[in-house]
C-alpha cells in the first residue's frame, strides 16, 4: 500500500460531496493516517453510508470541568453514582496542561437520556461535599 494514495483498485465513493481522500475496496474504507485528517472522513463515511447502524437519540453525555481536586478523591462519588444509577457510566478525564483551564478534571455521566438526568443531578449534588470550583458544563448526544 502506498502512502500517497488508496490501495490499487480502490474506488472513491460517489456523490460529489465526499472527502476526496476516502477510498473503498470490498467494503473496507481507506483514509489518511493522521487523525486530524481522517476524523472528518471517517465521520462522512459513517454518516453517509451507514446511518442505519446508529440509534440516534439513544445516548447522552453530560460533564463539568472540576478544579481543585484529584481524581482519586472523587472515586467514591463516582462509584456511588454508578451503583445507584444502573446503566449509567461515570467518566473522568484529568488534564494537567490544558491551555485554557490548566490542571482540571472533566467529570461526567453517560448513558440513555432517561437515566442521565437523575445521575447528573446526583453527581452535581455529590460534588457539593468537596471544596471544588466547577467550570463549564458540556453536553454531547447521539
Amino acid at each position: 500500500m502506498s502512502a500517497a494514495g488508496p490501495p490499487q483498485g480502490a474506488k472513491a465513493p460517489s456523490g460529489g460531496s465526499e472527502p476526496h481522500a476516502v477510498g473503498e475496496r470490498g467494503g473496507i474504507h481507506f483514509v489518511p493516517g493522521f487523525p486530524v485528517m481522517a476524523w472528518p472522513m471517517v465521520e462522512w463515511v459513517l454518516d453517509t453510508l451507514y446511518p442505519h447502524r446508529f440509534a440516534t437519540g439513544a445516548w447522552l453525555e453530560r460533564s463539568v470541568i472540576v478544579f481543585g481536586t484529584m481524581e482519586a478523591t472523587l472515586t467514591p462519588l463516582m462509584e456511588a453514582i454508578e451503583r445507584e444509577h444502573p446503566g449509567i457510566r461515570v467518566f473522568s478525564l484529568p488534564s494537567v496542561d490544558h491551555r485554557e483551564y490548566g490542571r482540571h478534571i472533566e467529570l461526567g455521566v453517560k448513558g440513555a437520556p432517561v437515566g442521565v438526568a437523575p445521575a447528573w443531578a446526583a453527581l452535581l449534588q455529590g460534588l457539593k461535599a468537596f471544596d471544588v470550583k466547577l467550570g463549564p458544563e458540556l453536553v454531547r448526544n447521539q
